[in-house]
């Protein structure tokens, strides 16, 4: 009987392998299928965001095509705010452009996992990329018109669709209506109705009535009650009694 033959190379077997021990020994990392032409995990970061890795083998022309024709994977990667964003893939849920083909010969598997715990530790590796920061400060809400945020630039839906998303009109667009020309409702006509001596004080009445607040005239304080009298009177011997007791303990301190 002939031992089933494994689609995976021995290199691509061995690095899957070590990502499957990865995944096994961390609760933030899950892998959500392993095929022929398709691995994906799912990992959160520190940041509390969410990230799916998908890796998928190329076929026919488009190996041919490739950049690396030893390593015939593309790993895409998506991030959304919350789990179920990455889970359901709705509008909350954008592309990250990391360019993983370009950087990396490795296989398959040490590419997902070298690429699992950088997102993991998204929050240090965002320092280093910058389309990772953008992403990470972009509200949930602005994650639903942005299409890919890649190096160069973020490239939101309406480039591609105009007002309107691939999941439709945005809730948050707004249609701009036109300022009618009488905005004001007549005020020209009661400005004309106003008398002269009703109209802006003159620079001395400015000046004097600015005198008057900054230097408004002494008033008397309040007169106090018998009570209020009575409880100061109280206050002050007690103080009184205390620098006598001070003055007291410092005569008794003294040196012979």
């Amino acid at each position: 009987m002939n031992a089933s033959v494994s689609p995976f190379t021995e290199p691509e077997q061995r690095s899957l392998e070590l990502l499957a021990s990865i995944i096994e020994a961390n609760p933030w990392a899950e892998s959500l299928g392993q095929e022929e032409h398709e691995i994906k995990i799912r990992v959160q970061g520190q940041s509390k965001r969410w990230y799916l890795i998908s890796a998928a083998r190329l076929k026919g022309a488009m190996t041919r095509l490739s950049i690396d024709s030893s390593n015939p994977w593309s790993v895409n990667v998506q991030g959304g705010a919350r789990k179920r964003d990455i889970i359901h893939k709705n509008q909350y849920c954008a592309n990250l452009c990391l360019n993983i083909r370009h950087a990396s010969p490795l296989p398959v598997g040490d590419q997902l996992a070298a690429l699992g715990l950088s997102l993991h530790n998204d929050l240090t590796t965002a320092m280093t990329i910058p389309l990772l920061a953008q992403f990470l400060i972009c509200p949930r809400e602005e994650l639903a018109k942005i299409m890919v945020f890649q190096d160069e630039m973020v490239v939101f839906h309406s480039m591609a669709f105009g007002n309107e998303g691939p999941f439709g009109a945005f809730e948050d667009h707004e249609e701009f209506e036109e300022e009618p020309d009488n905005v004001h409702g007549g005020w020209d006509e009661s400005f004309l109705e106003i008398e002269p001596s009703e109209s802006v004080p003159s620079p001395q009445e400015t000046r004097d009535r600015t005198a008057v607040e900054a230097n408004p005239p002494f008033q008397d304080p309040p007169q106090l009650s018998e009570e209020e009298l009575a409880e100061q009177r109280m206050w002050e011997a007690y103080e009184q009694h205390m620098e006598e007791l001070a003055q007291s303990s410092r005569w008794d301190d003294r040196s012979p």
